[in-house]
């Protein structure tokens, strides 16, 4: 292999790094590493475990693909599956496998995906190949390997990229089975945006003396400070209309709008459409090949607006996107933190707006103090809150509205003159043991039976 007519990046060589990663690397333009890379990538060659923190977008891939690629023994076509890396999304897998071969390309390194949505049998087909690294997803990985197909007694290296994700309630127990299939001595590297006190705790019991890279500490910025975060205070039935709004002040060039449900993300991104925006939706209940014919539009930029569930808060690394719009705001701050990070990535800049509802203020407390940062107030140029559909106000708001948000004057309240007087409650109903009163049913006597706790009426056939 031939690298002496292209200059190799001097900075990454320093690391540890040889000739035939670097002349990747210098094809695809890596020149500085960042900080995560630069502190991790001579740690993990070494051979030790490594718990590795990171701001998103700052490179861990690289940080942990890198080390392993160069450390992997492929004498005589190597022994398959000696690299094992775990991710929570399809879309993840995806992107990581890419970077994977695309650092690769001038050694000899056989690689394979796995992932739910795609026909087993096609993946079975590919471990037939004798991968050396397979990147996959917690559940097609254990349905390959209880398959016989993807072999783990002989794992060289395990890597959970979004540990934190990882060890949550919904993987927690197919990522112990898996590891505890890699028999064999092995490197473990674990990395993420965020990992609590509980999650390293937790991880740890699964490491060998583990080496901390963290880069942010908590005294820190955990966003990126090259993301401008605003918080626009808005009632849920205004909210499509404040989007639109949002839109054509801000003519994003990339955007990613977050919603907590798919039924929000199919009706936010038909809205869109109609408004002669291009949007496409993403989540679970889509078929793979749809995804990933949404992803290439997003990337080609045939898609201009992605709206999307939080599975594509950690697998979608495009750099050309310009903003995020969280429509419905996380529960958990550290899914905002993933959020906001799939803009301003790698040295760009970019901006994040969360609407904020009224009762939301202790969330965005919340996510303030774990990213050590606030939002600044954002007024939609040319918007005006409407009153609640059906003229009926929140309980304990005044005559003028309330805040939304920390700021005063925030603008859930911009319309505080139109908002109506309330409506009396209708005294013939009494409360039901919950405190709530219905209004405009009146008394109403149920003149059928009602249903028993079996959901079955109780009859003569035989079942």
């Amino acid at each position: 292999m031939h690298h002496d007519k292209i200059e190799l990046p001097e900075a990454f060589a320093t690391l540890g790094l040889e000739p035939a990663i670097l002349h990747s690397l210098a094809q695809i333009n890596f020149v500085t590493p960042s900080e995560i890379q630069e502190k991790m990538i001579p740690v993990a060659l070494t051979g030790v475990d490594v718990l590795g923190q990171a701001r998103t977008g700052t490179g861990k891939t690289a940080a942990f693909g890198l080390p392993i690629l160069q450390k992997l023994d492929l004498a005589g076509g190597g022994q398959p599956f000696q690299a094992l890396i775990v991710v929570p999304t399809r879309e993840l897998a995806v992107q990581v496998d890419a970077e994977m071969r695309r650092f690769a390309k001038h050694k000899p390194v056989r690689f394979a995906l796995a992932y739910g949505g795609t026909k087993l049998q096609g993946q079975i087909k590919h471990m037939g190949h004798q991968p050396h690294v397979v990147v996959g997803t917690p559940g097609r990985i254990m349905d390959l390997q209880e398959r016989g197909a993807l072999v783990l007694d002989n794992v060289r290296f395990v890597v959970c990229d979004e540990v934190d994700r990882m060890f949550d309630i919904g993987f927690r127990d197919d990522i112990r089975k898996i590891l505890s299939f890699c028999r064999a001595q092995h490197q473990t590297i674990f990395v993420s945006a965020t990992i609590s006190d509980d999650i390293e705790r937790m991880v740890s019991r699964h490491m060998t003396n583990p080496t901390r890279v963290f880069t942010s500490s908590k005294e820190e910025q955990l966003t990126n400070p090259e993301a401008a975060q605003f918080y626009v205070g808005v009632e849920p039935w205004d909210k499509q209309r404040a989007l639109r709004l949002l839109m054509k002040a801000e003519k994003p060039a990339l955007a990613i709008i977050f919603c907590r449900t798919k039924r929000s993300v199919d009706k936010v991104a038909a809205g869109l459409e109609k408004d002669g925006i291009a949007a496409s939706p993403i989540h679970g209940d889509l078929m793979q090949n749809k995804r990933e014919r949404v992803m290439r539009g997003f990337k080609t930029g045939k898609i201009h607006v992605l709206v999307a569930t939080d599975l594509a808060s950690r697998g979608i690394d495009v750099h050309e996107i310009t903003h995020v719009v969280n429509y419905d705001i996380p529960e958990d701050p550290e899914v905002y933190v993933h959020r906001v990070g799939r803009t301003a990535r790698m040295g760009a800049t970019g901006r994040a707006f969360t609407f904020i509802s009224r009762g939301q203020g202790q969330m965005q407390t919340e996510i303030e103090k774990l990213i050590n940062n606030l939002m600044t107030e954002y007024r939609i140029e040319g918007f005006v809150a409407s009153p609640e559909p059906g003229g009926r106000r929140h309980e304990g708001e005044g005559a003028h509205g309330e805040h939304v948000g920390h700021g005063a004057g925030a603008p859930a309240a911009q319309a505080s003159a139109e908002t109506p007087a309330a409506v009396p409650e209708s005294p013939t109903t009494p409360p039901g043991p919950d405190g709530y009163m219905p209004t405009g049913f009146g008394n109403v006597t149920p003149t059928k039976s009602v249903r028993p706790l079996s959901g079955r009426f109780p009859t003569k056939r035989r079942r």
